[in-house]
């Protein structure tokens, strides 16, 4: 991604945020994905699903983003949200089992 396309996507990132519910946020950043197909764009995603409770959602985002980051610093961001999702899952789970 080029630095301009990067800023770009910073910025309109940003002005989803601005919007008051997590819904319109998320409805938003879908609506710029869908138009850039872009990796940063679908880790924004997957953290407001995550925010939100979302799991499945957040891991299909990291997912997308991870596959589509050239750089392996990004790729490696994406996993590890990934990783720290599955292993949440995991001790909830355990911790519902004692219980």
């Amino acid at each position: 991604m080029t630095k301009v396309a990067r800023v770009n996507a910073e910025k309109k990132i940003k002005d989803c945020r601005q919007l008051v519910s997590s819904k319109k946020v998320i409805k938003c950043l879908e609506d710029l994905f869908l138009n850039t197909n872009n990796g940063l764009v679908a880790y924004e995603i997957g953290h407001e699903y995550e925010k939100t409770g979302k799991t499945e959602e957040a891991i299909e985002y990291y997912e997308r983003a991870e596959n589509l980051f050239n750089q392996p610093i990004y790729k490696n961001m994406a996993r590890a949200a990934i990783n720290n999702l599955a292993i949440e899952s995991l001790l909830a789970a355990k911790k519902k089992k004692r219980n």
